[in-house]
């Protein structure tokens, strides 16, 4: 397969933005990722496209990125994997590339969750990723799945809930200094174990809360990287 590598990126400030749908926020990711690219692109040069949605309130996942992005006559293929979707779009984009059917490949990754018209989505997308038949109707939703998990991992290994605070202090100084993260405030440890708890053993500065946003990603083979930018960063990582 051919090498394929990252040529340009783009994302929007996630929080509540009540005033724009997601037909507005994918072409507004698109845009920051097109000016990220050194040498320019436009997106006609665009051959495929990767969507990673669960769903959204506005319909057609892969009709509504080609159609807000003006190219109605791009192939879309739309990826569900519950929180691994961004990471599935983009492994999947670069086999695409990689395998010769396109040189250029557009991968995005939107949310739409905070007004009326979405505010049962989350619990859709819960339904989507549980086992219908055992998980779901127990309340086996994704924060108590993951905490079991994790209660599981503290039994046979060393870790305590300080470990998991400092996991949540570490992830806030990061979004500090991310003019698009949601949370841009620095909390202690203390401040972390003091918080309600979720599901044992997660307390409420553990979680992200549900968001408005988007990003995008321009995968470009090696045969043709040349023509956006002289510093490829190399996307190989992502076929394991």
């Amino acid at each position: 397969m051919r090498k394929v590598a990252i040529v340009g990126a783009g994302m929007i400030a996630f929080g509540d933005h009540f005033a724009l749908g997601i037909k507005d926020l994918l072409p507004m990711a698109f845009a920051e990722c097109a000016a990220s690219v050194d040498k320019g692109m436009t997106k006609t040069e665009v051959q495929g496209a990767w969507f990673g949605a669960m769903g959204t309130a506005d319909g057609f996942p892969s009709g509504i990125l080609a159609d807000s992005l003006g190219l109605p006559d791009l192939p879309v293929t739309r990826v569900e994997n519950s929180c691994a979707t961004g990471n599935d779009a983009v492994r999947n984009a670069l086999f695409g590339v990689a395998s010769g059917a396109f040189d250029v490949a557009l991968v995005t990754r939107a949310d739409k969750l905070r007004d009326t018209t979405s505010k049962d989505m989350p619990w859709k997308w819960e339904a989507m990723a549980r086992d219908v038949a055992w998980d779901y109707p127990l309340g086996l939703v994704s924060p108590a799945g993951f905490a079991l998990h994790v209660r599981r991992y503290m039994h046979e290994s060393p870790a305590t809930r300080e470990h998991l605070a400092m996991v949540a202090v570490k992830n806030h100084r990061h979004g500090v200094n991310n003019p698009r993260a949601r949370l841009r405030f620095e909390i202690t440890v203390e401040q972390a174990l003091a918080t309600p708890t979720i599901v044992t053993p997660f307390g409420l500065n553990g979680y992200a809360p549900p968001s408005d946003g988007a990003a995008a990603l321009v995968l470009a083979a090696e045969d043709v990287v040349d023509r956006f930018t002289d510093r490829p960063v190399s996307a190989s990582d992502w076929t394991r």
